[in-house]
């Protein structure tokens, strides 16, 4: 084999590795949580909760536990009085939430097809309902957990019939998420929070992220 070729290889390889390194390094970096409460440093510092405490009000919870649940991580006394709201862009089949306008969270979703979309516009959750039975015509799914209404009929809620989030719209108008992140948002989000829906439904699949 021709030397230079063989030395070219040799490089390359070690280009490879120290982008693997300092990838790793900077993920580490994006992660760092320094008092274990389950909110990173860098999140912490955007929530005004206190970095080096995993229970900044003292009220026996962690910050990241109560965050998680929809509680103010400052006030203590399990108090909700804090502005939460969710986005979903219809363009790139993700959500967001949020927590005092800060990003708290993400999720793939699967909204309505064509001819079926999910409605746009900015609403509220009208109530939230562990199981619910959906059924129509075409689809028959019982035991559906994890339910938000936003609109009379239309939710946010569990789907366990696709693993399609982030990829296609699958549903008659509501929007779908994976069970392991409706019970995210289900926790998160109160009756009342906002929800904004915006952008077109795709007309073809997106690329997987």
């Amino acid at each position: 084999m021709n030397f230079n070729i063989v030395k070219v290889k040799k490089v390359s390889l070690l280009i490879f590795f120290v982008i693997l390194l300092c990838a790793r390094q900077v993920q580490a970096a994006e992660i760092i949580d320094t008092d274990k409460d389950g909110l990173s440093d860098e999140l912490e510092q955007k929530l005004g909760t206190d970095p080096n405490n995993p229970d900044t009000d003292g009220d026996g919870y962690p910050d990241g536990i109560e965050v998680a649940n929809g509680f103010n991580p400052l006030v203590g006394d399990r108090n909700k009085d804090v502005k939460r709201n969710v986005e979903v862009d219809l363009n790139s089949q993700q959500m967001k939430y949020f927590f005092n306008d800060v990003e708290v969270g993400s999720a793939p979703v699967s909204t309505g097809i064509r001819g079926k979309e999910t409605p746009t516009g900015e609403f509220k959750i009208l109530r939230k309902v562990p199981v619910v039975h959906y059924k129509g015509p075409g689809y028959d799914l019982p035991n559906t957990k994890w339910n938000l209404e936003f609109k009379k009929t239309f939710y946010l809620h569990g789907a366990y019939w696709h693993k399609q989030f982030g990829i296609r719209p699958m549903s008659h108008g509501c929007v779908n998420i994976a069970y392991v992140d409706a019970e995210k948002i289900y926790k998160f989000l109160q009756v009342g929070d906002d929800v904004k829906i915006f952008g077109k439904t795709p007309t073809k699949a997106l690329a997987k992220k």
